[in-house]
């Protein structure tokens, strides 16, 4: 339950202006423009360069909040967090339960800005962002969901192909994010690394905290369940391509290893989304056994380009299994009872 969380507000600090206090009790009725919230867990290098950007942001004439969540870290986050409270309007809150969809949850019932972005760690955002995204929303009045463009920051040594548009997993391992190149609506939900949504819709909405980044192996879609269950409200996702930000690509993530265990978890969230498929006929031990066909052939050809092709055929094959492999572990992890 959200309410067992250990969770500690650390540190405040406002504008003179914004006179609201939150330290204590339930947050105010919403009185600032906009609330910027995200998550953080041991990336403590990656934090300060993070927070060093939002000193950039161009927010003249608006009033905002940035609340960042210390999700149990064990380096110096804490520190950094505290340096940039001297010079941001940033609140500090500390919760120990792992899990991002956790942390960020905690956080919902602290909002106080009209216009709430969620973002990430690992994000940095073009200076004109918040002021994009609020011109957006003045655009689209009776639109609630808003997506950034998000483009991939790559470390040096990124394989060409990995790199390029043409990746086709790149989008969900990178996530990068640009449906069309001009603003208005889109049928793709925006990703996690940066997508805003009025705070009035919030009310009664939580990330499940079953998927999504926590310790060990997990189920992907906490977003795009979250998003979902907004836009069933019968509302709309609308591209800000104007709302720029960079996904920083951390060098591990360019691995083999971390791109396959990227496919399992993608796999094993493609369980939770809806779909139109009909129900499967036959099955193997409680299993479809379409699903376990695919999975077979899937290994078969990811185990011929491991002898015949170069890596970017052989990754491409194993993403592949990986998807597939996936998706038939959430189904046995779920006939499990787990």
């Amino acid at each position: 339950m959200l309410y067992a969380h250990a969770v500690r507000q650390i540190s405040q600090r406002m504008p003179e202006s914004n006179t609201p206090d939150c330290s204590s009790g339930p947050a105010p009725a919403p009185s600032l423009d906009v609330s910027v919230v995200f998550a953080t867990r041991d990336r403590a290098e990656q934090l300060e360069r993070t927070l060093d950007a939002y000193r950039a942001l161009d927010t003249a004439g608006l009033t905002w909040e940035l609340i960042v969540i210390d999700n149990n870290s064990s380096d110096g986050t804490a520190a950094v967090i505290d340096r940039a409270a001297k010079y941001l309007p940033l609140i500090h809150l500390f919760v120990e339960a792992g899990g991002q969809n956790r942390a960020r949850n905690v956080a919902m019932d602290r909002l106080r800005g009209q216009f709430v972005v969620f973002t990430d760690d690992d994000v940095i955002p073009d200076p004109a962002c918040l002021q994009a995204y609020v011109a957006a929303a003045a655009r689209w009045p009776d639109d609630v969901i808003f997506g950034a463009r998000i483009e991939p920051g790559f470390p040096d040594g990124t394989p060409e192909w990995m790199a390029s548009r043409d990746f086709n997993f790149g989008t969900t391992a990178f996530a990068r994010y640009a449906p069309r190149p001009d603003e208005g609506p889109v049928k793709t939900h925006p990703y996690g690394p940066s997508f805003a949504v009025r705070r009035e819709t919030l009310t009664g909405q939580r990330f499940p905290e079953d998927l999504g980044p926590q310790t060990g192996n997990y189920a992907m879609g906490g977003e795009a369940a979250f998003l979902r269950g907004i836009a069933e409200q019968g509302y709309r996702y609308i591209h800000v391509p104007s709302a720029q930000v960079v996904h920083m690509v951390r060098p591990e993530q360019i691995n083999d290893a971390w791109l396959l265990q990227r496919a399992q978890n993608k796999g094993r969230g493609q369980v939770y989304l809806p779909t139109r498929r009909k129900p499967a006929r036959f099955h193997i031990q409680g299993m479809p056994a379409k699903l376990l066909l695919s999975v077979a052939r899937a290994w078969a050809r990811y185990q011929l380009a491991r002898l015949v092709s170069l890596r970017q055929r052989r990754v491409e094959r194993a993403i592949i299994y990986q998807l597939r492999l996936g998706r038939l572990m959430e189904l046995r992890r779920q006939k499990r009872g787990e």
